[in-house]
């Protein structure tokens, strides 16, 4: 007997070994358990670090770029700060994104460094309204958010993308709530700089009664420190349609951003 619970417990401590390495990956946090079935839609977010002519002329980096992006069925991009867009305009131009459509933001910004933001879409996803606000109305942002409409097989719901100013986080936020609908499926998705010096989560408590996906411990930039800079907030109908989310680090280095790529999954049927 006393060799039969020995066998018993090694193999049990192999199990819990096993189980540990299987699920603990720095490439993809996960960090819901749900069995995922029927048709789902990936929301992602990607601040790719003063994207423009000279990254969009390096041949690996937009390769890069390409291959991450082709995972999701809808990505933020932030951080386009070429004048013209174009450097947007030929990421939506590799082949690898055939499938993909693009829409690119105005120009935002108060001093010489203005940027926009593009969202990629695949095909079968369709825009609705892409609003965008007149920033010498809306001067309570540094860079005024957009919010898109998507439908999808008949399941609408609306994505707002913020890249919100790390000296003004508070006060932004306090902005953003005032002009957010908590109506139908929403997802407030971005690098808000909420965390380290910019923003104390324990001080605020902006969007309270909605679900802050990427938490207060995670880490979504390069940098040796760690800091949640990125996040994603849903209201309570669309947490029902929560499925999955990540923040993918796995071969993001410095020479591609500064910043890891964020996401959502929903289920996208409607509940």
């Amino acid at each position: 007997m006393k060799l039969k619970n020995i066998i018993i417990f090694i193999l049990f401590v192999l199990g819990v070994i096993f189980s540990y390495n299987y699920f603990d990956s720095s490439s993809q946090q996960t960090n819901t358990e749900t069995i995922i079935t029927g048709e789902t839609i990936k929301v992602a977010n990607w601040n790719l670090q003063i994207f423009g002519d000279a990254k969009a002329s390096n041949e690996y980096l937009m390769n890069k770029y390409v291959e991450i992006i082709n995972d999701y069925d809808i990505i933020f991009v932030q951080e386009i700060r070429d004048i013209d867009g174009s450097s947007f305009d030929q990421l939506c131009n590799m082949h690898q994104l055939n499938d993909y459509q693009c829409q690119i933001s105005n120009r935002y910004g108060r001093s010489f460094s203005k940027e926009a933001q593009g969202v990629i879409f695949r095909d079968g996803i369709n825009i609705l309204e892409f609003k965008q606000f007149d920033q010498e109305v809306e001067t309570r942002f540094e860079r005024p958010p957009i919010a898109v409409t998507f439908e999808n097989n008949g399941y609408i719901f609306q994505v707002w993308n913020a890249h919100l100013k790390p000296d003004s986080v508070v006060t932004e936020l306090d902005a953003f709530e005032t002009i957010v609908e908590d109506k139908g499926n929403v997802v407030l998705i971005g690098d808000f700089n909420a965390d380290g010096d910019y923003y104390h989560p324990e001080k605020n408590s902006h969007f309270s009664s909605w679900n802050w996906v990427i938490g207060d411990g995670e880490d979504t930039t390069v940098a040796k420190s760690s800091n949640a800079y990125d996040r994603i907030i849903l209201n309570s109908d669309m947490n029902n349609e929560l499925l999955n989310y990540g923040i993918v680090s796995e071969g993001i280095t410095s020479e591609i951003s500064d910043h890891y790529l964020i996401f959502v999954e929903i289920s996208g049927v409607g509940k």
